[in-house]
């Protein structure tokens, strides 16, 4: 069994696996909203919705998916923006894998899928916001 707030704990520390990255001391709700929010490599981890797998209840036991949503800022330096792009995916693509990592320590049955991720450059240019989504389908 693993509460929300297990969940959302335990992809933080599989993305603070990924060198530099550092969780912002902010509701998911306020990154990027406020400016202070940004750092490079700065993340958060948004656990946006619930809901019960309703014909998978047994005993007491409550099947739980839940989205979760990764979102990070990547500095866009002005004079190697193309590259630092192409860092960015890369980068995705290396939080990516660490999120789908084991989760045995938490709940063995817990299980990551990848959903989807969006990329956008802010309008100064210095940052480029990913945000990655995933479907957590656990017990509580």
């Amino acid at each position: 069994m693993a509460s929300f707030a297990e969940v959302r704990q335990a992809i933080q520390t599989q993305v603070e696996t990924v060198s530099g990255f550092n969780l912002v001391p902010f509701p998911p709700s306020y990154f990027r909203r406020v400016q202070n929010t940004l750092a490079h490599k700065g993340f958060t981890v948004d656990v946006t919705t619930s809901s019960d797998e309703g014909e998978r209840m047994r005993r007491g036991t409550v099947y739980i998916t839940t989205t979760v949503r990764v979102i990070y800022a990547y500095r866009l330096r002005p004079k190697d923006i193309i590259t630092d792009y192409d860092n960015s995916l890369d980068t995705e693509q290396l939080v990516i894998n660490a999120v789908l990592s084991s989760y045995a320590s938490v709940q063995s049955s817990m299980q990551v899928r990848y959903n989807r991720s969006t990329r956008d450059v802010a309008d100064s240019m210095e940052y480029m916001i990913t945000t990655i989504e995933f479907t957590i389908l656990h017990t509580i």
